[in-house]
């Protein structure tokens, strides 16, 4: 395939993921200088053309309305680069995300694959499908009123331009400056932009002075993320945003300080195996320097996040308290949550404000309970994975509110 003269200078300088030589290290989302938000593009077969469209319209047409009076939340969650981790992380991002914040049925994913000859599940992640996905919700919320999660993960250039790849088809790049634009033309005001990538901190500065621009980034500007092998299931910021501190009882802003803490840990246990390199291996530009995530918070999006993750906080810490009042009734109680009947209590309210909280959105008591009861068979599930995790989580949703 001939590409333009620009993109061929691009692909030549293209650095992939960085491993730390024998240490079986994440490696660092990172690339060099993508040209601005779009795409060269080669033609699908006929047939899979067809089945791209239908399936990009189908997902359209499926996001449910707005509802007057209620905060809704839409997500787009959108894997840029055809490595398995994107995909996979795009997808599990947006369960939490929609479990969260409501977002059943007003959530979409793009995905350019997960490598040659796998069969897709998503729509193509191509500039139109992602434009036409922001003008689709765009056109269906009230600007007024609702909320817009846009989420990407790919790797990322040192200008911040966040790699398009869908290998021996499709390369391009999106620009901060591109997303600005698009967001703002779809006419939404209320926004979280989830950035997964290296250099990623380019995203914070043109949203800067936009008051209703939440944006959360997996680096500074000048720094590398990590866990971007094709083989793993998350990067490291995606694992401990949405697997690990969302899945909690704590806010947006709360689960990424906490976030924060575990990605940490994280590449502290990275560098420590670097160290323990021989000098021979420690190559110049393999040292695994802190990522530095970044957020920015406009002055009228704090409010309009809390008003749409109120129900979402309410069913997460009323199933969280449902496993840990089964457990110690039947003496496997969580460690230091052995007080069935104050864990009852607590439980109790934690499941009146569900009720409430899910009376605004329209949602009878039974919607409620059935959404308690499958997110406890959730907690269950990971409570084998992440046993302190759940263990804490439940104990701040225990904890007296201030």
């Amino acid at each position: 395939m001939n590409w333009p003269k620009n993109w061929s200078a691009w692909i030549a300088g293209v650095a992939l993921c960085l491993i730390a030589a024998g240490a079986g290290t994440a490696a660092a989302q990172q690339q060099q200088g993508p040209p601005p938000f779009g795409a060269s593009e080669a033609a699908l077969p006929p047939g899979e053309a067809l089945k791209q469209v239908e399936l990009m319209a189908q997902t359209l047409a499926q996001l449910q309305p707005q509802r007057p009076g209620v905060v809704d939340t839409y997500v787009l969650s959108a894997s840029f680069y055809n490595d398995p981790v994107f995909e996979s992380e795009a997808k599990e991002a947006a369960a939490v995300l929609a479990r969260r914040f409501d977002a059943e049925g007003r959530t979409i994913i793009l995905s350019t694959g997960r490598g040659a000859n796998v069969p897709r599940t998503y729509p193509s992640a191509t500039p139109n499908n992602f434009q036409a996905a922001l003008g689709k919700i765009g056109a269906t919320i009230d600007p007024n009123e609702d909320l817009v999660i846009v989420f990407t993960t790919s790797h990322g250039g040192q200008d911040g331009t966040v790699a398009l790849m869908e290998a021996n088809r499709m390369q391009g790049g999106l620009r901060p400056l591109s997303l600005r634009t698009a967001l703002s033309q779809a006419g939404i005001r209320n926004k979280v932009i989830i950035v997964s990538a290296c250099f990623s901190g380019h995203f914070i500065l043109p949203f800067s002075s936009d008051p209703g621009a939440l944006v959360l980034t997996a680096a500074a500007a000048d720094k590398t993320s990590f866990g971007c092998e094709p083989s793993r299931d998350w990067t490291y910021f995606g694992d401990a945003l949405f697997n690990h501190a969302l899945r909690g009882g704590s806010s947006l802003l709360e689960s990424y300080d906490d976030a924060l803490s575990l990605i940490a840990t994280w590449e502290k246990d990275l560098h420590v195996k670097w160290e323990a390199l021989p000098a021979s291996q420690k190559k110049p530009g393999t040292e695994p320097l802190p990522s530095n995530p970044q957020s920015n918070v406009g002055d009228a999006v704090d409010s309009v996040v809390a008003k749409a993750e109120a129900y979402g906080l309410a069913i997460n810490c009323a199933a969280q308290l449902s496993v840990a009042v089964d457990r110690a009734k039947t003496g496997r109680p969580f460690k230091g949550l052995s007080d069935w009947a104050a864990l009852s209590t607590a439980q109790l309210a934690a499941q009146a404000r569900a009720v409430a909280e899910g009376a605004k959105r329209q949602r009878s008591t039974s919607d409620v309970a059935k959404a308690v009861a499958a997110t406890a068979a959730g907690v269950l599930q990971l409570y084998n994975a992440q046993p302190a995790d759940v263990t804490s989580r439940t104990a701040k949703c225990a904890a007296p509110a201030p």
